[in-house]
């Protein structure tokens, strides 16, 4: 995420190129306290944390 500051982890998605309507999230969506989203897989397991 450090390539690419503007991007909003919580708000990046993915899709398979012939189901480009079905997307998928990559990254937990949920804000830290510091303001700053999580960077771990969606669905992820224990506590959120920054790298």
């Amino acid at each position: 995420m450090l390539v690419l500051p503007m991007t909003d982890p919580g708000e990046t998605t993915v899709s398979e190129e012939d189901q480009q309507f079905l997307r998928h999230r990559v990254f937990c969506e949920l804000l830290m306290p510091a303001g700053r989203r999580c960077l771990l897989r969606d669905c992820h397991d224990g506590d959120c944390f920054r790298r």
